[in-house]
C-alpha cells in the first residue's frame, strides 16, 4: 500500500514537472517550437518538407518520444543534409488549442507530414502560397525509419541526363542563362542530399546527375565553345561556367556529404545565393524560433 501511495506520489510529480516544463523544444537548436502564429510562416511558407509531433507536455507517450525526437532533429540538423523541418506543437496551451484542432489532433503524441506542392512558376508569380498536403505518420518511430520516410517525401527538382552528349547538352541548352550544377555518380539514385541542394537554389540553379563514372576525358561542344568534361574515377559535382565555356570541380573535400559546404561553394562559383536553407535569408530568419544552431554528413 505504501509502495503505491509512493508511486502515485511519483506520477503526480512527473506531471507536474512536465507542466511546469512547458514547451519542450523551445532551446533545442535542431527542432521549430512553433505556435498558432508562426506555424502556417514555418511549415506552409517554404518547399521544405516537414514532420511535426503534437504533443502534451503531461503525455507518458509523448516523454518516451522526446529523445528520439531530440535524436531525429540532429540528425536532419547536421550539416543541414536534408531540405526539412523537424517541428513540435505544444497543443496543452491555450493558443494552440485551435491549431491542433484544425489539424484534429485527438491523441497525444500525433505526428505528421507536411508535404510542399511541385513548384509552380505561374502560381509562385501570382504571390499566392499553396498549402502542403498533411498526412498522418504511422510508420516506426525511429529516427531510421523517419529520415527513410522523409526523404522519401522530398521533392525532386534534379534531372537525371542518360548520356554526356546529347542529353547533358540539351540540358544546358534549355536555359544557358540558369547557373547549371552536374553530379556524376556510380549510383543510379537521387540521393536525399542532392534533392535538398536543389531545393535550396530552386529557381537560380538548374541540377542534374549522370549514373556512371567518365572513364575517359570528353569533349563536347555548348554554344559553339567546346567543352571539356573531365575523367572521373569517383563522384564529382561540377559546375558549368558560361562565361569561360568550362566545367568547374568542386575539390574542397574528397566526399561530397557537407551540404553546407556544398551551397557556400555553388553559392561563391555561380555567385548566387540559396534561396532557402541555412544559408539563405529566409533561413537565417527562421532561426528565431529555434535555440541557438549548431551544426555538422550524408554523402551525395
Amino acid at each position: 500500500m505504501y509502495i503505491s501511495y509512493l508511486l502515485s506520489l511519483l506520477n503526480v510529480l512527473l506531471l507536474v514537472t512536465a507542466r511546469a516544463q512547458g514547451d519542450e523544444y523551445a532551446s533545442d537548436p535542431n527542432i521549430f517550437e512553433l505556435t498558432a502564429s508562426n506555424f502556417d510562416k514555418v511549415i506552409h511558407g517554404s518547399n521544405y518538407t516537414s514532420i511535426v509531433k503534437f504533443y502534451a507536455p503531461w503525455c507518458g507517450y509523448c516523454q518516451q518520444l522526446k529523445p528520439v525526437w531530440k535524436k531525429l532533429g540532429k540528425a536532419v540538423g547536421r550539416d543541414s543534409k536534408l531540405s526539412v523541418n523537424v517541428a513540435a506543437v505544444n497543443c496543452d496551451k491555450d493558443y494552440n488549442k485551435p491549431l491542433c484542432a484544425q489539424y484534429q489532433i485527438s491523441g497525444f503524441p500525433t505526428v505528421m507530414v507536411f508535404r510542399p506542392p511541385k513548384y509552380d512558376k505561374n502560381k509562385a508569380m501570382s504571390g499566392k502560397r499553396q498549402r502542403h498536403a498533411s498526412e498522418a505518420y504511422n510508420g516506426q518511430r525511429t529516427v531510421k525509419a523517419m529520415l527513410q520516410f522523409l526523404g522519401s517525401r522530398l521533392k525532386n527538382y534534379v534531372k537525371k541526363v542518360h548520356n554526356l552528349d546529347s542529353d547533358l547538352i540539351k540540358w544546358i541548352n534549355e536555359d544557358l542563362e540558369k547557373a547549371k550544377v552536374l553530379l556524376i555518380t556510380k549510383s543510379n539514385l537521387i540521393s536525399p542530399l542532392l534533392k535538398s541542394l536543389a531545393i535550396d537554389f530552386l529557381t537560380k540553379v538548374d541540377f542534374a546527375m549522370y549514373g556512371k563514372h567518365n572513364d575517359q576525358p570528353k569533349t563536347i561542344e555548348i554554344d559553339g565553345k567546346l567543352v571539356e568534361i573531365p575523367k572521373t574515377d569517383s563522384s564529382m559535382l561540377l559546375y558549368f561556367d558560361k562565361e569561360k565555356g568550362e566545367f568547374v570541380i568542386y575539390d574542397a573535400t574528397e566526399k561530397l556529404d557537407d551540404k553546407t559546404q556544398l551551397s557556400r561553394w555553388i553559392s561563391t562559383v555561380a555567385q548566387i545565393d540559396p534561396i532557402e536553407g541555412p544559408l539563405s535569408k529566409r533561413g537565417k530568419k527562421l532561426l528565431k524560433y529555434k535555440g541557438k544552431k549548431k551544426v555538422e554528413h550524408d554523402e551525395l
